[in-house]
């Protein structure tokens, strides 16, 4: 067993299966018992156990204390190949965030396809108050007793789409929990775990290559809560973002581009004019051809919106998606006329002329 402390945080790495375990004050966070740290590539499933060479090593300097690991050469069909990397989990000594870094040393011999570490931490009694925060769409808080199970995430859980719209996720047990935010977001995303029921909920993060490589460092900070809730969470994303420069608020952005304030009071909503799958997509459904392509016209459009409008609707913002001649994500950059089929550019600037005499 490897380990490390500052002040108030401990952690630890039992040298015989790779797992990691923190915490602060009473509360422990370990790894799941079934977790593994493993990378999935085009010539199967890689555990980091399988490395022909390991070695631990503490490390401390002038900025934290923890424990660096290198796996060298792995054995693939009978043959040795020289893929290397690195994992670094320290304590940074000031903040006491907790860091979790992989980084690639050499990558012949292996394509990584997903990376899966940091692994997932144990949740695992069926309370109210342990609970899981997601950034899936509007956001989701998942108590361990939930009933309904969670189901396909949207975009596989990539970060900076709709189905993690901020790089982070975090976990409560009653008052005390954790934050884990991905500081590189860019090939990574999460999956999740909530049976129907609970009693648990798993969560971790994953990493892809870029065009073809892992080709950087891949970063997860742990910031732990005490006596907190999700505001907790939330309030250290934002001081995160703002840290980076990267905090634009709600004044700011109307400040630059006025009408942002048209937007208070509005409610969304989401449609779509014409949409063609191109056969080669992995949207494509084969056996299902109805369901690759659909239309409705401007004018079906234009009559829901006056109908909302007459319902007392108040003050709506149209998002509308596939308006262009080739459809919706066709033929990007080159993407106008309006639809043809669905009335033209006309039938479209009518919609638009009646949202804007609608408020």
């Amino acid at each position: 067993m490897l380990e490390v402390k500052t002040n108030t945080i401990q952690l630890r790495m039992d040298d015989n299966n790779l797992k990691f375990s923190f915490g602060k004050g009473d509360t422990e966070w370990n790894w799941t018992s079934e977790y593994r740290p493993k990378m999935e590539c085009k010539e199967g499933t890689v555990y980091f156990d399988e490395a022909l060479e390991i070695h631990h090593e503490l490390v401390q300097n002038g900025i934290g204390k923890g424990i660096r690991s290198s796996f060298t050469g792995f054995e693939i069909e009978g043959k040795k190949v020289p893929y290397a990397f690195e994992t670094y989990a320290w304590i940074e000594e000031c903040t006491e965030d907790i860091f979790f870094e992989w980084i690639p040393i050499c990558e012949e011999g292996l394509a990584v396809e997903k990376l899966f570490w940091p692994g997932e931490l144990e949740l695992e009694e069926k309370r109210k108050d342990w609970y899981t925060l997601l950034n899936m769409q509007q956001g989701v808080m998942i108590p361990n007793d939930w009933e309904t199970e969670l189901k396909d995430i949207p975009f596989d859980g990539f970060f900076e789409t709709a189905g993690g719209y901020m790089p982070w996720f975090a976990q409560f047990k009653g008052g005390n929990g954790y934050i884990a935010i991905c500081t590189t977001p860019w090939n990574a995303g999460y999956q999740a775990e909530h049976p129907q029921n609970g009693p648990y909920t798993h969560v971790s993060v994953r990493f892809e290559p870029s065009l073809g490589r892992m080709d950087y460092r891949r970063i997860v900070r742990y910031t732990l809560i005490e006596d907190g809730d999700y505001n907790d969470a939330c309030k250290i994303y934002r001081q995160y973002v703002k840290e980076q420069g990267n905090l634009c608020t709600l004044n700011e952005k109307a400040a630059r581009v006025p009408s942002v304030n048209d937007l208070i009071g509005c409610s969304f909503i989401h449609k779509g004019i014409k949409t063609f799958v191109q056969p080669e997509s992995d949207f494509f459904d084969p056996e299902n051809p109805e369901k690759n392509n659909n239309l409705t016209s401007f004018a079906v459009r234009t009559r829901e919106m006056k109908e909302l409008h007459e319902l007392g609707a108040g003050k709506l913002y149209l998002h509308l998606d596939g308006w262009a001649e080739p459809g919706y994500d066709n033929n990007h950059p080159d993407y106008t006329p309006a639809c043809e089929e669905a009335g033209g550019w006309k039938a479209m600037k009518e919609l638009s002329d009646t949202m804007k005499e609608q408020g």
